[in-house]
């Protein structure tokens, strides 16, 4: 049992501009480092794989409320397991190598409001609102196949026409394989996806007033996006006594569907092993929990999904009250070493794109705008997107990806989610900022991998 008095992880000491240091040979660099093993202790485990989360309640809950109960409590220090479902209740997923696409989403739409399953929330002794907790990523291991999936209507680009009328509809379901070398999968012959997990969810209980603030916010992205219409919803949720029909307080549960301040579904890479995630406590005992967890993913998610997989998720938890070192830290914030490294790719083509359109078109992020401005429709540019110069930059990567490895829209789209990461390349140069969408060459292997740098002309 580790002590109750662990020390609170502080400011980490700036490193120098220069050092004297050598560099590191091309074989020993970060980003060729697989995630660090964990072999120390493990304290506490809590599971959410042993059974239906619908049917039996325990050791997890898929909406955010801060009358959630606490599956159990532990003290500060401690190191636990989280293992986790995938983003779904099991609904019996075809598994095979190349599997019934059509299938797999009839499942997957049938039980959407089950979205996500979190395993916890686990409390930590002492723990009060206003305090701080620091949740370090030891360790994260599969512990089934992972799936990736893109759809018409889902994702970065949903938008009809971005790419021609011969690629308005389409869907694609693939498994994937995991070992010491990456991920494999039936679909993609001749490609290795490297491991690099994380949790798309974890976070603490919102707070009552947090709701009330997250709710508003609902309000005004309706009305200026046009959804999403499910800031609250009882159907499927979990508890049921809290929040579903019926239940004591509905509507203060929030869908896990969007994050806040309490963090939640973020789906951000730097969330590796490795990393340590700073929150500010909203509820007696905090409530951490965690699920939706990516074995790897690329920057962007672009196809609303990652490497998606039931995992084994080991933390350190460690209470951090006012006057501690980091207490002062602005919360949500992430600190970590080399976990952020080993995602560049080692070799890559990057495309770079602008918020430009076609006359006529309108972004599904910008509709609302069609009964303000007419302008917006014959307009060749939206000023200052970020989200259409990323679209912009992601469609000439999709069109890469097929040209070269002779994928669908769809099998183009999904490896795109897993391996493609979308960045700002600059916010100054306004109005026309800019996005690249980076493809990671070194995820192609033997005749395949010389194709793409052949294509690439490296």
């Amino acid at each position: 049992m580790l002590s109750l008095t662990a020390a609170v992880p502080a400011y980490p000491e700036r490193s120098p501009l220069f050092s004297s240091a050598p560099l590191p040979a091309p074989a020993e660099c970060a980003s060729e480092m697989p995630p660090p093993k964990y072999t120390g202790p493990i304290d506490y485990s809590i599971s959410a794989t042993d059974q239906s989360c619908l049917e039996t309640e325990t050791n997890c809950y898929n909406r955010y409320s801060p009358y959630v109960p606490l599956a159990m409590t532990v003290p500060s220090g401690s190191v636990v397991e989280f293992k986790t479902r995938d983003l779904w209740d099991r609904p019996g997923w075809d598994k095979a190598p190349k599997p019934d696409a059509d299938v797999n989403f009839d499942k997957a739409y049938d039980t959407l409001a089950v979205v996500h399953i979190v395993t916890g929330p686990v409390g930590i002794e002492g723990a009060m609102p206003g305090d701080k907790v620091a949740i370090e990523i030891l360790d994260i291991t599969p512990l089934d196949k992972g799936f990736t999936m893109a759809d018409t209507p889902l994702g970065f680009m949903d938008n009809v026409g971005w790419m021609g009328d011969e690629f308005a509809s389409y869907r694609a379901w693939t498994w994937w394989d995991y070992s010491d070398a990456g991920w494999t999968s039936a679909t993609f012959p001749d490609v290795v996806v490297p491991y690099e997990p994380f949790p798309g969810s974890i976070g603490v209980l919102p707070s009552l007033e947090t709701v009330h603030m997250k709710l508003d916010h609902h309000k005004n992205e309706t009305t200026l996006y046009g959804g999403p219409a499910w800031a609250v919803n009882p159907d499927k949720a979990v508890p049921s006594g809290v929040c579903g029909e019926g239940g004591s307080a509905p509507e203060t549960c929030l869908r896990t569907l969007a994050g806040g301040d309490y963090f939640g579904n973020t789906d951000t890479q730097r969330m590796g092993v490795g990393t340590t995630l700073f929150l500010e406590c909203q509820v007696a005992g905090c409530g951490v929990g965690t699920g939706d967890v990516h074995g790897a993913q690329g920057d962007g998610e672009i196809s609303i999904t990652a490497i998606e997989m039931e995992a084994s998720v080991v933390v350190k938890l460690t209470l951090i009250k006012a006057g501690s070192p980091g207490f002062s830290k602005p919360t949500p914030a992430m600190v970590g070493t080399t976990s952020i490294k080993r995602m560049s790719p080692g070799e890559f083509i990057s495309f770079m794109g602008f918020p430009f359109k076609e006359s006529g078109a309108v972004p599904s992020q910008y509709r609302y705008a069609m009964e303000h401005a007419q302008a917006l429709v014959t307009s060749k540019i939206i000023p200052e997107s970020m989200s259409l110069a990323g679209a912009n930059a992601l469609q000439k990567a999709l069109v890469f990806l097929m040209d070269v490895g002779g994928y669908t829209y769809g099998e183009a789209m999904m490896l795109a989610s897993v391996t493609v990461d979308l960045r700002v390349a600059q916010l100054v140069d306004k109005p026309a900022v800019g996005m690249e969408a980076v493809v990671d060459l070194s995820i192609f292997k033997g005749a395949l991998y010389d194709k793409f740098k052949a294509a690439a002309g490296i």
